[in-house]
């Protein structure tokens, strides 16, 4: 004659008997948080990257400026002021010109920003060289004095 399961104490699962003590809460509560923590962190850390970037830092002569992705062009204007010129770009997107060209300075720096639905979408960065040029012969010269370039054909 078989014992019942219940009186078998020697079996394979006495380690999951209930032994009418209750089970302690804070232990599922405080597992639950540990499993939860990462993965809140996680969020967080890719949220602060994807919003960073779109982030876009200028250097313009009044200091550094940030623009961030979905600003209207009023906005960027506020910060950077009147554009110099107006463009599109290869796929129809608006795009304005940023910058101080000047002769003093043997660089500068232009920033063309663009827009899609009227939200800032791209800033791109061209960097500028101010050469001279002497219309007798036609031949340019670098800013700091280096040698002179190439001169253009006359040919046509």
């Amino acid at each position: 004659m078989r014992a019942s399961p219940e009186s078998d104490s020697t079996g394979l699962f006495t380690a999951f008997k209930d032994d009418g003590r209750p089970v302690p809460r804070g232990r599922w509560a405080l597992a639950l948080l540990g499993a939860l923590f990462p993965v809140v962190l996680g969020v967080g850390f890719w949220t602060l990257a994807k919003n960073e970037e779109h982030t876009f830092r200028l250097v313009t002569p009044q200091g550094i400026k940030s623009l961030r992705g979905g600003m209207t062009s009023d906005q960027v204007v506020a910060l950077l002021g009147r554009p110099i010129t107006f463009e599109q770009d290869e796929r129809g997107a608006d795009c304005y010109r940023y910058g101080t060209p000047n002769f003093i300075n043997p660089q500068f720096l232009i920033y063309k920003v663009c827009y899609e639905g009227g939200k800032l979408r791209d800033v791109t960065q061209h960097k500028f060289s101010a050469w001279s040029v002497d219309p007798e012969t036609g031949t340019f010269a670098a800013p700091e004095g280096g040698a002179p370039a190439a001169s253009p054909s006359k040919d046509g």
